[in-house]
Order: structure tokens, then C-alpha cells, then sequence
């Protein structure tokens, strides 16, 4: 399930402030058309177009498609870079000590990104396990960069030495080339660290 995410922009602050602008604009616009041609609303429908209302369902509109436009990037009015898709690449542990000593071989892993203005959920395959998201933020100033937590399950396949572990992944985000790159960090069960590139398919 999707959960929300931090940022530092402070469009978070000013963009329900316009949402709102156009909800009283909407419902100027149609309680106008209703009085110009003496159209009378029944009572149990007013509420449904009342400003609240409005605000409601562009809020929708603009947390799930509004704020993909590219245009809205363009002019910085969205600083939150889009990263819903499917990213594919490889990650490369570091050889430490402890559980994980001796594991630097290289694997596959896709990751699927389910992203809206508010929330996010970062889903993770690779052959012998899966993971998900369970926080996160994006960082916008510079280099955007997103960071989270995550929960990873060994599958049926995977040697009895892999167990359920949280991490941490750090990644930064070259949108210019459709590209994620950085590092992860296990947990005490795995112990594990190492590099992660992705791109998106």
C-alpha cells in the first residue's frame, strides 16, 4: 500500500493555496450559469458543487495526473521529480564481515515505482527476494535525491541463511538520463552494503 512522503520543496505549501483558488472559481462559475438561466438546484444537491467540493476533486485531479505535466516541471512550479515506471539494473555488494562476508557477486533487480504528488511505493525484485517501501522522502535542492526504508522478504527459493531485514537505500536521481544510482544498507540480519544503478525501462 502507497504511504506518503517528505520533501523539502515548498510547493507542498503553495500549491493547495492555488487548488483553492480555482474551487471558489468554480463554484463562482456555477452557481453564475445557474442564475443566469434561473436554474433552481434542489437542496440535497448543493453540497455536492459547494467549494469544498471542488477543492476536493482538483485536489484529486492534480495529486494523481495534474502534476505529471511536464510544463508544471518546466516553469518549477513542481520541484518533485516523476518516477513512477519500472527502473531495471544491478546492484553490487561490498564485502564485509559478519553474515554477508564474502558476497560481492552482482545481481539483477527491477524496481516498480507507484508514485503520486503525496505518495509513493517502491517495490523491489530481485531472484531470491522482494522488498517494499515503508517510508521515504525526496530531496529536491540540487541533485534530487530519494531515500528510504524498506522491508525485504527472502523468497521460497532463497538458502536458509537469507532472512527478512530492513535496509535503507540512498539514490540519486539523474532525470536527464532516466537514471538512479547510489547506495543500500542492510540490516543487523543481513549486514549487508552496497551499490545500486538503475534506469528506467
Amino acid at each position: 500500500m502507497a504511504h506518503t512522503y517528505s520533501t523539502d520543496s515548498s510547493e507542498r505549501r503553495s500549491i493547495p493555496f492555488f487548488i483553492a483558488i480555482a474551487a471558489i472559481g468554480a463554484t463562482f462559475t456555477v452557481f453564475h450559469f445557474l442564475n443566469q438561466y434561473h436554474i433552481t438546484v434542489p437542496w440535497w444537491l448543493t453540497p455536492p458543487i459547494d467549494t469544498m467540493a471542488f477543492y476536493g476533486l482538483f485536489y484529486e485531479l492534480f495529486d494523481e495526473w495534474i502534476w505529471k505535466w511536464r510544463l508544471l516541471h518546466k516553469l518549477h512550479i513542481v520541484k518533485v521529480p516523476n518516477l513512477s515506471g519500472i527502473w531495471t539494473g544491478q546492484v553490487q555488494p561490498t564485502s564485509t564481515g559478519g553474515i554477508s562476508a564474502g558476497l560481492t557477486t552482482k545481481a539483477d533487480l527491477t524496481i516498480e515505482i507507484r508514485q503520486t504528488w503525496t505518495t509513493i511505493m517502491i517495490i523491489g525484485n530481485a531472484s531470491l527476494s522482494e522488498s517494499h517501501s515503508l517510508s521515504a522522502s525526496l530531496i529536491t535542492g540540487g541533485e534530487p535525491i530519494l531515500s528510504y526504508e524498506y522491508l525485504n522478504e527472502p523468497r521460497s527459493s532463497a538458502p536458509s541463511t537469507m532472512h527478512a531485514h530492513r535496509g535503507i537505500a540512498r539514490l540519486i536521481v539523474n532525470e536527464m538520463q532516466s537514471r538512479l544510482e547510489g547506495e543500500y544498507y542492510s540490516g543487523r540480519d543481513r549486514q549487508n552494503i552496497g551499490a545500486i544503478v538503475l534506469r528506467r525501462s
